[in-house]
Formats: C-alpha cells, structure tokens, sequence
C-alpha cells in the first residue's frame, strides 16, 4: 500500500511539473508584449550648408519641462572632396528654447553622460535646427 501512493505521489508530482512548464512555454508563446516595434522615424530636412545636412525626426520632439525639449536629429556631413561620400550622424539633444542653448545627450547610441548646455556660436544648422524645433513650444 505505501509503495502504491508512493507512486501515485510520484506520478502526481511529475504531471504537476509537466503542467507548469506547459504553462510557462504557452505564455511565452503567446504573450506578445516582449516583441519589439521598430519606432517610425519622420526625418525632415531642415537645413543644408557645404559642410552638410540637417534632419529632425518631428515624431521624436518631446517636451520635458517648461521651454525644455528633446528630440532626434541626424546630421549628414558632406566631405568637400568627394560629394559622394558622407558621415552620418545620429543625437539625442536637449533644447532649451528660453536660452537657445543645447545639449547632445546620445550621439549614436552612446550616452554622453557628461553633457553640458552649449551655444550654436552661429552654427547655421544649429540655428536653424533649434528655431524649427522650438516653434511650436
């Protein structure tokens, strides 16, 4: 009789861990929240010099604090040499529109943790990256 349920315990505990794992593979299976969506991008060109291009994602602007925005911009340095080939160059920044300074938080991918507010110094595609992004803030 003791080696029956021993068994049956036996039995009992191995159907029970069958059930679990059943369990834990169908929710993985079917719990789509661990799938990653590609953000859409909305470059727009607002800017171009000799020395290159200036984009913002328009999608990307949010607005952190009072006159504070962070956005997503893609710089396109043109080689003076060779048309053809160019850099590019993708920032996280910070805008503060009360000062017109800014800020390049991610250049890359890569944080820059040590980010200080700058002035354009008359950057041209500076300038006219912050007056387009601060317009409707």
């Amino acid at each position: 009789m003791l080696k029956t349920n021993q068994k049956i315990k036996n039995n009992y505990h191995y159907l029970v861990n069958i059930l679990v794992l059943l369990v834990i593979m169908s929710v993985n299976l079917f719990n789509r929240t661990n799938l990653v969506y590609g953000a859409s991008i909305s470059w727009v060109e607002v800017s171009k010099t000799s020395a290159g291009i200036q984009y913002l994602d328009r999608d990307s602007i949010d607005i952190k604090e009072e006159g504070i925005i962070e956005l997503k911009t893609k710089y396109l340095k043109t080689e003076t040499n060779n048309a053809k080939k160019m850099e590019e160059n993708i920032y996280i920044m910070q805008i503060n529109c009360l000062t017109t300074k800014f800020k390049d938080i991610s250049v890359n991918g890569k944080k820059n943790l040590t980010a200080k507010w700058e002035d354009p110094n008359g950057d041209k595609l500076l300038d006219d990256l912050i007056s387009d992004s601060c317009k409707n803030v």
